[in-house]
């Protein structure tokens, strides 16, 4: 009998261990859950390999997987340390929907890249959020608020060309490297391969 107690003790010992354990893991399930929300609300927690990872063939991960990757911050640094605050002065306003371009024409809201860009008129009611220079036959792209489409390593990725509305550039599709601003401690411009449509 009193084996019997100690057995039907051990039992229950044992099934209270497994529900504790049980309420545990569901309880880190939880708390786990939120963060993968907000891994999607905010684009630029992404690295580019992630990016890529979280793509689907039909999205175009084929694309992005043998997309050699074009580093041009020296037209990068040549604007923004060689030139004086006049020249800067006369950069090209730009509205840049800082979302990813995939390379079947969609754009992905929850990843970072560039979809649409918008050559700002003066009489526009828009706000530019990026400044453009040419720069070396590259078109320098340089965010003015705090919003761009980095990745966090440093990658602006174009699945397909995008064409500038209201100008006569096309941007090349393509990944390209970030600018890293030692002074602000943030990635600050991006130069991209463009075309003239005229």
């Amino acid at each position: 009998m009193k084996t019997r107690r100690i057995l039907m003790g051990a039992l229950a010992l044992a099934v209270a261990a497994a529900a504790v354990v049980g309420c545990k893991k569901e309880n880190e399930k939880q708390t786990e859950a939120p963060a993968a929300v907000q891994q999607a609300d905010e684009p630029h927690d992404y690295t580019l390999a992630e990016i890529i990872e979280a793509m689907t063939e039909e999205e175009g991960k084929a694309f992005f997987e043998n997309q050699p990757i074009k580093d041009y911050t020296y037209a990068c640094e040549s604007v923004l340390n060689d030139c004086d605050d006049n020249a800067k002065a006369q950069g090209t306003p730009y509205v840049v929907s800082w979302v990813l371009k995939n390379p079947n024409n969609t754009c992905d809201p929850t990843k970072p890249g560039a979809c649409l860009v918008i050559l700002k008129k003066e009489s526009s009611s828009m706000q530019a959020n990026v400044m453009g220079y040419f720069e070396d036959g590259k078109l320098v792209l340089v965010p003015i608020t705090e919003d761009d489409g980095f990745t966090a390593d440093g990658y602006l990725a174009i699945g397909a060309p995008i064409e500038v509305q209201y100008d006569s550039i096309v941007i090349q599709e393509g990944i390209y490297t970030a600018y890293y601003d030692e002074e602000t401690g943030r990635y600050a411009a991006v130069a991209v391969d463009f075309y003239r449509t005229k």
